[in-house]
Protein backbone atom coordinates (compact mmCIF):
# COMPACT_ATOMS: atom_id res chain seq x y z
CA UNK A 1 0.00 0.00 0.00
CA UNK A 2 1.31 3.32 -0.98
CA UNK A 3 1.98 5.81 1.73
CA UNK A 4 2.50 9.91 1.79
CA UNK A 5 6.15 10.48 1.29
CA UNK A 6 8.13 13.59 2.30
CA UNK A 7 10.04 15.86 -0.28
CA UNK A 8 13.68 14.92 1.43
CA UNK A 9 12.82 11.22 1.76
CA UNK A 10 13.83 11.60 -1.83
CA UNK A 11 17.81 10.93 -1.94
CA UNK A 12 18.01 13.53 -4.96
CA UNK A 13 16.10 16.12 -3.39
CA UNK A 14 17.79 15.48 -0.25
CA UNK A 15 19.67 18.95 -0.13
CA UNK A 16 15.77 20.74 -0.10
CA UNK A 17 16.30 19.76 4.05
CA UNK A 18 18.42 22.56 4.57
CA UNK A 19 15.92 24.90 3.69
CA UNK A 20 13.49 25.24 6.57
CA UNK A 21 9.70 26.46 5.28
CA UNK A 22 9.86 29.84 7.72
CA UNK A 23 12.59 31.32 5.00
CA UNK A 24 10.15 31.14 2.23
CA UNK A 25 9.01 34.68 2.02
CA UNK A 26 6.01 35.98 0.10
CA UNK A 27 8.17 37.47 -2.81
CA UNK A 28 9.65 34.47 -3.58
CA UNK A 29 7.03 32.48 -3.52
CA UNK A 30 5.28 35.13 -6.11
CA UNK A 31 8.04 34.54 -8.23
CA UNK A 32 8.30 31.10 -8.33
CA UNK A 33 4.79 30.86 -9.07
CA UNK A 34 5.58 32.50 -12.24
CA UNK A 35 7.79 29.48 -13.21
CA UNK A 36 7.15 28.25 -17.15
CA UNK A 37 6.30 24.48 -16.87
CA UNK A 38 8.49 23.23 -19.40
CA UNK A 39 11.35 25.50 -19.68
CA UNK A 40 11.33 25.89 -16.04
CA UNK A 41 9.40 23.81 -13.42
CA UNK A 42 10.44 21.00 -15.68
CA UNK A 43 13.60 21.38 -16.76
CA UNK A 44 15.23 22.46 -13.39
CA UNK A 45 13.51 19.47 -11.94
CA UNK A 46 15.43 17.17 -14.35
CA UNK A 47 18.26 18.66 -14.14
CA UNK A 48 18.48 18.18 -10.33
CA UNK A 49 17.03 14.12 -10.84
CA UNK A 50 20.02 14.14 -13.71
CA UNK A 51 17.99 12.94 -16.17
CA UNK A 52 18.27 13.89 -19.95
CA UNK A 53 15.14 12.37 -21.50
CA UNK A 54 13.23 15.38 -22.25
CA UNK A 55 10.42 14.64 -23.91
CA UNK A 56 7.66 16.72 -26.07
CA UNK A 57 4.46 17.73 -24.45
CA UNK A 58 1.62 15.90 -26.49
CA UNK A 59 -1.37 14.13 -26.42
CA UNK A 60 0.44 10.63 -25.90
CA UNK A 61 2.66 11.64 -23.44
CA UNK A 62 1.83 9.84 -19.85
CA UNK A 63 3.72 12.01 -17.91
CA UNK A 64 5.56 15.26 -17.46
CA UNK A 65 8.87 13.43 -16.61
CA UNK A 66 8.90 9.98 -16.49
CA UNK A 67 12.27 8.66 -14.61
CA UNK A 68 13.81 6.22 -11.61
CA UNK A 69 15.11 7.96 -8.31
CA UNK A 70 15.46 6.85 -4.86
CA UNK A 71 12.94 6.90 -2.11
CA UNK A 72 15.07 5.73 1.58
CA UNK A 73 17.21 4.00 -0.78
CA UNK A 74 14.71 2.06 -2.43
CA UNK A 75 14.65 2.59 -6.18
CA UNK A 76 11.54 3.53 -7.42
CA UNK A 77 9.87 4.34 -11.04
CA UNK A 78 8.88 7.70 -10.73
CA UNK A 79 6.04 9.55 -12.80
CA UNK A 80 5.49 13.58 -12.57
CA UNK A 81 2.48 15.87 -13.02
CA UNK A 82 3.76 19.33 -13.15
CA UNK A 83 1.24 22.58 -13.51
CA UNK A 84 3.24 25.79 -14.07
CA UNK A 85 2.23 29.49 -14.31
CA UNK A 86 -0.29 28.80 -16.74
CA UNK A 87 -2.52 27.30 -13.78
CA UNK A 88 -2.77 29.72 -10.99
CA UNK A 89 -5.91 27.07 -9.80
CA UNK A 90 -5.12 23.84 -10.44
CA UNK A 91 -8.94 22.17 -9.86
CA UNK A 92 -9.46 18.20 -10.80
CA UNK A 93 -11.00 18.95 -14.03
CA UNK A 94 -6.78 20.35 -15.24
CA UNK A 95 -5.53 17.24 -14.25
CA UNK A 96 -7.83 14.36 -13.67
CA UNK A 97 -7.36 13.30 -17.34
CA UNK A 98 -3.21 13.15 -16.84
CA UNK A 99 -4.14 11.10 -13.22
CA UNK A 100 -6.13 8.28 -15.28
CA UNK A 101 -3.06 8.07 -17.31
CA UNK A 102 -0.83 7.00 -14.67
CA UNK A 103 -2.66 3.93 -14.15
CA UNK A 104 -1.69 2.65 -17.58
CA UNK A 105 2.32 2.77 -16.14
CA UNK A 106 3.48 -0.92 -15.03
CA UNK A 107 5.66 -0.76 -11.41
CA UNK A 108 5.52 2.92 -10.96
CA UNK A 109 6.40 2.98 -7.37
CA UNK A 110 5.56 6.48 -7.08
CA UNK A 111 4.15 9.41 -8.37
CA UNK A 112 4.54 13.58 -7.89
CA UNK A 113 2.21 15.83 -8.61
CA UNK A 114 3.40 19.41 -8.29
CA UNK A 115 2.35 22.88 -9.04
CA UNK A 116 3.27 26.26 -8.72
CA UNK A 117 -0.50 27.49 -8.31
CA UNK A 118 -3.03 27.09 -5.74
CA UNK A 119 -3.64 23.23 -5.72
CA UNK A 120 -7.37 22.49 -4.65
CA UNK A 121 -8.84 20.40 -2.59
CA UNK A 122 -10.64 17.89 -5.59
CA UNK A 123 -7.19 18.10 -7.26
CA UNK A 124 -5.70 16.48 -4.55
CA UNK A 125 -8.38 14.15 -3.75
CA UNK A 126 -8.27 12.45 -7.62
CA UNK A 127 -4.36 12.40 -6.84
CA UNK A 128 -4.60 10.32 -3.61
CA UNK A 129 -7.30 8.00 -4.92
CA UNK A 130 -5.29 7.96 -8.00
CA UNK A 131 -2.07 6.53 -5.79
CA UNK A 132 -3.99 3.96 -3.23
CA UNK A 133 -5.35 2.67 -6.12
CA UNK A 134 -2.17 1.80 -8.06
CA UNK A 135 -0.57 0.79 -4.67
CA UNK A 136 2.13 3.37 -4.93
CA UNK A 137 3.75 5.99 -2.55
CA UNK A 138 3.01 9.68 -3.95
CA UNK A 139 3.68 13.41 -2.77
CA UNK A 140 2.88 17.06 -3.23
CA UNK A 141 5.03 19.72 -3.86
CA UNK A 142 3.38 23.34 -3.57
CA UNK A 143 4.75 26.53 -4.20
CA UNK A 144 6.39 26.90 -0.87
CA UNK A 145 7.93 23.23 -1.98
CA UNK A 146 9.33 24.30 -5.40
CA UNK A 147 10.76 27.16 -4.17
CA UNK A 148 12.77 25.43 -1.10
CA UNK A 149 13.93 22.92 -3.67
CA UNK A 150 15.44 25.19 -6.60
CA UNK A 151 17.26 27.82 -3.49
CA UNK A 152 18.49 24.05 -2.20
CA UNK A 153 19.91 23.53 -5.54
CA UNK A 154 20.70 27.11 -6.96
CA UNK A 155 17.98 26.79 -9.72
CA UNK A 156 16.73 30.16 -8.40
CA UNK A 157 17.69 33.24 -6.21
CA UNK A 158 17.64 32.65 -2.82
CA UNK A 159 16.90 36.89 -1.88
CA UNK A 160 14.26 37.05 -4.27
CA UNK A 161 13.01 32.98 -5.92
CA UNK A 162 14.04 34.44 -9.84
CA UNK A 163 15.81 32.13 -11.97
CA UNK A 164 19.74 32.22 -12.67
CA UNK A 165 20.53 32.52 -16.43
CA UNK A 166 23.79 30.43 -17.22
CA UNK A 167 26.05 33.45 -16.27
CA UNK A 168 24.30 32.29 -12.85
CA UNK A 169 22.74 35.61 -12.15
CA UNK A 170 19.09 36.32 -11.55
CA UNK A 171 17.25 39.11 -13.28
CA UNK A 172 18.01 41.47 -10.39
CA UNK A 173 21.21 40.95 -10.55
CA UNK A 174 21.79 38.89 -7.82
CA UNK A 175 24.82 36.26 -8.41
CA UNK A 176 25.32 32.57 -7.52
CA UNK A 177 27.97 31.52 -5.61
CA UNK A 178 30.57 30.06 -7.50
CA UNK A 179 31.24 27.65 -5.13
CA UNK A 180 33.90 25.32 -5.19
CA UNK A 181 35.47 23.26 -7.92
CA UNK A 182 35.45 19.23 -7.01
CA UNK A 183 37.34 16.05 -8.95
CA UNK A 184 36.74 13.24 -8.77
CA UNK A 185 38.50 10.22 -10.53
CA UNK A 186 35.50 8.04 -11.70
CA UNK A 187 37.63 4.30 -10.71
CA UNK A 188 38.48 5.78 -7.09
CA UNK A 189 37.17 3.73 -5.06
CA UNK A 190 35.12 4.94 -2.21
CA UNK A 191 37.29 5.50 1.31
CA UNK A 192 36.67 5.54 5.01
CA UNK A 193 38.28 6.13 8.14
CA UNK A 194 36.99 3.69 11.24
CA UNK A 195 37.54 6.28 13.77
CA UNK A 196 36.74 4.12 16.91
CA UNK A 197 36.02 0.26 16.96
CA UNK A 198 34.38 -1.16 20.22
CA UNK A 199 33.70 -3.88 21.52
CA UNK A 200 30.16 -4.33 23.26
CA UNK A 201 29.98 -7.78 23.96
CA UNK A 202 28.17 -9.93 26.16
CA UNK A 203 28.56 -13.50 26.92
CA UNK A 204 25.57 -14.33 24.67
CA UNK A 205 26.18 -12.22 21.77
CA UNK A 206 29.33 -11.00 19.99
CA UNK A 207 28.45 -7.25 19.11
CA UNK A 208 30.43 -4.59 17.56
CA UNK A 209 30.16 -0.82 17.37
CA UNK A 210 32.29 1.96 15.34
CA UNK A 211 32.42 5.03 14.23
CA UNK A 212 33.02 5.97 10.14
CA UNK A 213 34.17 8.77 8.97
CA UNK A 214 34.05 9.61 5.30
CA UNK A 215 33.45 12.26 2.47
CA UNK A 216 31.27 14.90 3.11
CA UNK A 217 30.61 15.19 -0.59
CA UNK A 218 29.54 10.86 -0.96
CA UNK A 219 25.81 10.78 -1.81
CA UNK A 220 23.33 8.31 0.09
CA UNK A 221 24.17 5.60 -2.67
CA UNK A 222 28.15 5.84 -1.65
CA UNK A 223 26.97 6.30 2.03
CA UNK A 224 25.12 2.78 1.80
CA UNK A 225 27.53 0.74 0.36
CA UNK A 226 29.93 1.72 2.79
CA UNK A 227 27.97 0.57 5.45
CA UNK A 228 27.50 -2.53 4.03
CA UNK A 229 31.15 -3.07 3.30
CA UNK A 230 32.35 -1.39 6.77
CA UNK A 231 29.55 -3.93 8.54
CA UNK A 232 30.67 -7.10 6.61
CA UNK A 233 34.53 -6.17 8.01
CA UNK A 234 33.17 -5.56 11.65
CA UNK A 235 31.53 -9.17 11.29
CA UNK A 236 34.53 -10.97 10.87
CA UNK A 237 36.65 -8.65 13.46
CA UNK A 238 38.32 -10.20 15.89
CA UNK A 239 39.43 -7.27 17.91
CA UNK A 240 38.12 -8.11 21.93
CA UNK A 241 38.24 -5.89 24.73
CA UNK A 242 39.44 -7.91 27.74
CA UNK A 243 40.65 -11.40 27.22
CA UNK A 244 37.66 -13.25 28.63
CA UNK A 245 35.56 -12.11 25.89
CA UNK A 246 38.35 -13.26 23.74
CA UNK A 247 37.93 -16.77 24.99
CA UNK A 248 34.32 -16.74 25.08
CA UNK A 249 34.02 -15.86 21.52
CA UNK A 250 37.30 -16.11 19.69
CA UNK A 251 37.07 -15.62 16.09
CA UNK A 252 33.38 -16.46 15.31
CA UNK A 253 31.03 -13.94 13.27
CA UNK A 254 29.89 -11.24 15.21
CA UNK A 255 26.15 -10.95 16.00
CA UNK A 256 25.58 -7.52 15.89
CA UNK A 257 27.39 -4.49 13.95
CA UNK A 258 26.24 -0.86 14.79
CA UNK A 259 27.98 1.76 13.11
CA UNK A 260 27.81 5.38 13.48
CA UNK A 261 28.52 8.27 10.61
CA UNK A 262 30.60 10.91 10.76
CA UNK A 263 31.90 13.99 7.81
CA UNK A 264 34.67 15.30 10.16
CA UNK A 265 36.22 15.91 14.03
CA UNK A 266 32.97 17.83 15.18
CA UNK A 267 30.32 15.58 14.39
CA UNK A 268 32.25 12.96 16.17
CA UNK A 269 32.69 15.47 19.39
CA UNK A 270 29.04 16.79 19.35
CA UNK A 271 27.31 13.03 18.28
CA UNK A 272 25.85 15.27 15.68
CA UNK A 273 26.03 12.06 13.30
CA UNK A 274 25.08 11.36 9.39
CA UNK A 275 23.36 8.57 9.91
CA UNK A 276 23.32 5.34 12.14
CA UNK A 277 23.16 1.32 11.37
CA UNK A 278 22.31 -1.76 12.92
CA UNK A 279 23.13 -5.19 11.58
CA UNK A 280 21.37 -7.92 13.52
CA UNK A 281 21.87 -11.60 12.81
CA UNK A 282 18.73 -12.79 12.62
CA UNK A 283 19.62 -16.51 14.37
CA UNK A 284 20.05 -14.46 17.46
CA UNK A 285 18.06 -15.60 20.15
CA UNK A 286 15.29 -12.84 20.82
CA UNK A 287 15.97 -12.51 24.24
CA UNK A 288 19.34 -11.21 23.79
CA UNK A 289 18.74 -8.84 20.39
CA UNK A 290 18.92 -5.89 20.86
CA UNK A 291 16.26 -2.95 20.57
CA UNK A 292 15.92 -2.59 16.61
CA UNK A 293 17.03 0.85 15.62
CA UNK A 294 13.51 1.85 14.01
CA UNK A 295 15.12 3.30 10.82
CA UNK A 296 14.14 4.73 7.41
CA UNK A 297 14.72 1.91 5.55
CA UNK A 298 17.21 -1.20 5.01
CA UNK A 299 20.20 -2.04 2.72
CA UNK A 300 21.23 -5.13 2.56
CA UNK A 301 19.51 -6.52 5.45
CA UNK A 302 21.11 -3.47 7.19
CA UNK A 303 18.84 -1.14 9.10
CA UNK A 304 19.63 2.66 8.55
CA UNK A 305 18.12 6.00 10.21
CA UNK A 306 19.03 8.92 8.71
CA UNK A 307 19.50 12.35 10.93
CA UNK A 308 17.36 14.44 8.91
CA UNK A 309 18.25 18.13 11.20
CA UNK A 310 22.48 16.62 10.58
CA UNK A 311 22.71 19.73 8.62
CA UNK A 312 20.39 22.32 11.11
CA UNK A 313 22.06 20.59 13.72
CA UNK A 314 25.61 21.10 12.01
CA UNK A 315 24.78 25.10 11.06
CA UNK A 316 24.10 25.31 14.65
CA UNK A 317 27.16 23.23 16.07
CA UNK A 318 29.73 26.00 13.81
CA UNK A 319 28.23 28.90 14.95
CA UNK A 320 28.61 27.41 18.50
CA UNK A 321 32.38 26.89 17.97
CA UNK A 322 35.07 28.84 19.50
CA UNK A 323 39.17 29.29 18.75
CA UNK A 324 41.33 27.78 20.92
CA UNK A 325 42.10 31.09 22.38
CA UNK A 326 38.61 32.13 22.73
CA UNK A 327 37.96 28.77 24.44
CA UNK A 328 41.10 29.18 26.70
CA UNK A 329 40.41 32.64 27.52
CA UNK A 330 36.34 31.85 28.63
CA UNK A 331 37.44 29.07 30.55
CA UNK A 332 40.33 30.88 32.73
CA UNK A 333 38.18 33.76 33.12
CA UNK A 334 35.33 32.09 34.58
CA UNK A 335 37.71 30.05 37.09
CA UNK A 336 39.06 33.12 37.93
CA UNK A 337 35.52 34.18 38.60
CA UNK A 338 34.11 31.08 40.41
CA UNK A 339 36.93 30.06 42.58
CA UNK A 340 37.63 32.98 45.74
CA UNK A 341 33.61 31.65 46.22
CA UNK A 342 35.08 28.13 46.56
CA UNK A 343 37.65 29.19 48.74
CA UNK A 344 35.32 31.58 50.96
CA UNK A 345 32.88 28.51 51.31
CA UNK A 346 36.04 26.06 52.39
CA UNK A 347 37.06 28.70 54.81
CA UNK A 348 33.50 29.35 56.38
CA UNK A 349 33.36 25.24 56.26
CA UNK A 350 36.56 24.87 58.38
CA UNK A 351 35.60 27.78 60.93
CA UNK A 352 32.31 25.44 61.19
CA UNK A 353 34.16 22.47 61.92
CA UNK A 354 36.52 23.71 64.37
CA UNK A 355 33.57 25.13 66.49
CA UNK A 356 34.53 29.08 65.66
CA UNK A 357 31.21 29.51 64.15
CA UNK A 358 27.77 27.85 64.51
CA UNK A 359 25.85 26.18 61.74
CA UNK A 360 23.25 28.59 61.07
CA UNK A 361 25.92 31.03 60.69
CA UNK A 362 27.95 28.59 58.24
CA UNK A 363 24.46 28.25 56.33
CA UNK A 364 23.95 31.70 56.13
CA UNK A 365 26.63 33.08 54.77
CA UNK A 366 26.67 30.60 52.58
CA UNK A 367 23.51 31.35 51.26
CA UNK A 368 24.39 35.06 50.86
CA UNK A 369 26.63 33.87 48.24
CA UNK A 370 24.58 31.44 46.43
CA UNK A 371 23.34 33.18 44.00
CA UNK A 372 26.36 34.61 42.35
CA UNK A 373 27.81 31.06 42.16
CA UNK A 374 24.76 29.80 40.54
CA UNK A 375 24.58 33.05 37.92
CA UNK A 376 28.35 32.20 37.38
CA UNK A 377 27.78 28.44 37.31
CA UNK A 378 25.17 29.02 34.13
CA UNK A 379 28.14 31.64 32.65
CA UNK A 380 29.46 28.13 31.76
CA UNK A 381 27.23 27.50 28.99
CA UNK A 382 28.01 30.38 26.80
CA UNK A 383 31.68 28.82 26.87
CA UNK A 384 32.41 28.06 22.92
CA UNK A 385 32.25 24.46 21.54
CA UNK A 386 36.36 23.97 22.02
CA UNK A 387 38.77 22.03 19.18
CA UNK A 388 40.22 19.04 19.74
CA UNK A 389 42.96 20.38 20.89
CA UNK A 390 41.98 22.20 24.34
CA UNK A 391 38.95 19.74 24.63
CA UNK A 392 39.91 17.72 27.82
CA UNK A 393 41.15 20.99 29.21
CA UNK A 394 36.98 22.36 28.77
CA UNK A 395 35.82 19.40 30.19
CA UNK A 396 37.80 20.06 33.14
CA UNK A 397 36.79 23.58 33.40
CA UNK A 398 33.56 22.32 33.17
CA UNK A 399 33.59 19.92 36.30
CA UNK A 400 35.30 22.82 38.52
CA UNK A 401 32.48 24.80 37.98
CA UNK A 402 30.06 22.00 38.77
CA UNK A 403 31.92 21.08 41.48
CA UNK A 404 32.08 24.77 42.87
CA UNK A 405 28.65 24.97 42.57
CA UNK A 406 27.43 21.44 44.35
CA UNK A 407 29.12 23.18 47.39
CA UNK A 408 26.50 25.77 47.63
CA UNK A 409 23.92 23.51 46.44
CA UNK A 410 25.17 21.25 49.59
CA UNK A 411 25.08 23.65 51.96
CA UNK A 412 21.39 24.38 52.03
CA UNK A 413 18.92 25.07 55.19
CA UNK A 414 19.38 21.20 56.36
CA UNK A 415 22.69 20.89 56.53
CA UNK A 416 22.55 17.48 57.54
CA UNK A 417 25.27 14.82 57.98
CA UNK A 418 24.60 13.59 54.42
CA UNK A 419 25.18 16.98 53.17
CA UNK A 420 28.51 17.58 55.44
CA UNK A 421 29.21 14.26 53.88
CA UNK A 422 28.88 15.77 50.61
CA UNK A 423 30.62 19.08 51.14
CA UNK A 424 33.66 17.37 52.60
CA UNK A 425 34.02 15.24 49.24
CA UNK A 426 33.34 18.00 46.87
CA UNK A 427 36.75 19.89 48.75
CA UNK A 428 38.41 16.39 47.80
CA UNK A 429 37.10 16.91 44.34
CA UNK A 430 37.95 20.16 43.38
CA UNK A 431 41.50 19.70 44.64
CA UNK A 432 42.16 16.60 42.75
CA UNK A 433 39.83 18.62 39.36
CA UNK A 434 42.63 21.74 40.18
CA UNK A 435 45.29 19.10 39.93
CA UNK A 436 44.34 17.86 36.41
CA UNK A 437 43.91 21.42 34.98
CA UNK A 438 47.41 22.55 35.50
CA UNK A 439 48.48 19.05 33.56
CA UNK A 440 45.72 19.78 30.92
CA UNK A 441 47.66 23.48 30.64
CA UNK A 442 50.54 21.61 29.98
CA UNK A 443 49.41 20.43 27.11
CA UNK A 444 49.34 23.30 25.03
CA UNK A 445 51.60 25.78 26.71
Amino acid sequence: MGRLIKIHEIDEFYEVIKIPDGSINDEIMGNVAKLDEEAELEQFTRDILHDPNNTPHGPVEIADILTTLCVRGAKKNAAFVLKGKSYKKVTSRDVSHQFLKLRQLPDIGLIVFGAVGNIYDDAQRDFITTAMDIGCDYLIVDVNDWARLFIAYEKICAKDGLPYNEHGICTAGHQRDAGLKLEWETRDKARYTVVQQMDNSTAMAKRYSAIIRLDRHYPREIIRTIIQEATLKLKKSTYHKNERIKARWGNTIADVVWLYIAHDHEDVQTTNWVCRSSWIDSGLSAPYRPIALGGDETFEGIEIKWNDQYKPYKSFFENHFGSKEEVIESCESLIGEMLPYAHKAIEQFEKYHSGSIEQGEFVKCILSFKPEVNRLYLKAGDVPIPPSECKDFSEECQNIYATIDNMYLYAADSFDQGNEWLFTKSIKELEEQLQRLEFEKRKFR
